[in-house]
């Protein structure tokens, strides 16, 4: 098969297309013809070398695809279904033709390959995110980054729950975090003073996607860092806030399913920045490390 493969990390142009032996799926595992990546930010550190992966290695953290076939112990029924997840590897990912997996959800009918890969990862970590800071009806919720892949996940996850958002965003994208349901606020500085003015009622509880030393001022907002959560600051326990960070031990294809179907209902929006083909790799990490993709930037193998 094709694919992006790293013999040695560090800058994009180590992302080079060669050929790969096809992976087998295992026990519980299905094959994946892969029609579309989405490329986010902990695959720029890890091809950078921050998770000290063994080379070769074919990143990409997040897909969707058809299923071509499968190994023991899974329903033969699967094969042919349309279906987003991850792969169980993270040195044999999605940055492929082929990839296994064996946590998933199944592509509703109406809804994009595009679409889907786009959905993955945010759906799941705003989920757990939204979990953890026990958000409830008829409360507000500030959501840092709030147009970005993560960010528009937990507005859409708090709106369906009844929740008031406060989405702080460039100004640039104000319309699209309005029509998330978001009222949007402009970062920078002063943002403490716009928040408050745009929720003269108070706020519940801040969810971090942005990851931009934004935490000091949702600490002074909240009056502590109780309910404050960042899905991106590595920085989080200097200001005892806490940080949940994705990986493999905390992956839940619940939320997936149901943002899947709330885009075929036309009640989700995954927004889709801009597209690649697979030898193109490393221009699409060069436009994930600017921070102004304006949606999700995916590969097409």
């Amino acid at each position: 098969m094709k694919a992006v493969v790293i013999t040695s990390f560090g800058e994009p142009s180590v992302l080079q297309v060669a050929e790969a032996p096809r992976p087998v799926p295992g026990p519980g595992q299905v094959l994946v013809r892969v029609h579309a990546a989405g490329v986010n930010p902990a695959e720029i550190q890890a091809r950078a070398g921050a998770f000290r992966l063994r080379a070769p290695a074919i990143i990409g953290f997040e897909f969707a695809g058809v299923v071509e076939a499968v190994g023991p112990g899974v329903d033969v029924g699967v094969v042919g279904d349309r279906v987003a997840g991850w792969p169980d590897s993270a040195t044999q990912g999605s940055y492929a033709e082929y990839t296994v997996s064996s946590n998933f959800a199944v592509i509703p009918d109406g809804v994009s390959f595009e679409e889907a890969a786009a959905t993955v990862i945010g759906a799941d970590n705003a989920a757990r995110a939204l979990g953890l800071l026990n958000i409830r009806p008829g409360e507000t919720l500030v959501v840092t980054g709030a147009s970005g892949a993560l960010g528009g996940a937990a507005v859409q996850f708090a709106r369906q729950r009844g929740v008031t958002v406060i989405g702080v965003a460039g100004t640039a994208n104000a319309d699209f975090v309005r029509s998330l349901g978001a009222t949007p606020v402009a970062h920078g500085p002063g943002l403490v003073d716009r928040i408050r003015a745009a929720a003269p009622g108070g706020v519940d509880a801040a969810l971090d996607t942005a990851g931009k030393g934004l935490l000091p001022a949702l600490v002074d907002l909240l009056g502590g860092p109780d309910r404050i959560v960042t899905l991106a600051d590595r920085d989080a326990a200097q200001h005892g806030v806490a940080f949940s960070p994705g990986g493999s031990g905390n992956r839940n294809r619940g939320p997936v399913q149901e943002a899947l179907d709330l885009i075929a209902a036309g009640a989700w929006t995954a927004r889709i920045g801009r597209s690649f083909p697979l030898d193109e790799a490393a221009d699409a990490h060069r436009l994930v490390a600017t921070g102004h993709t304006h949606g999700k930037v995916i590969l097409l193998p």
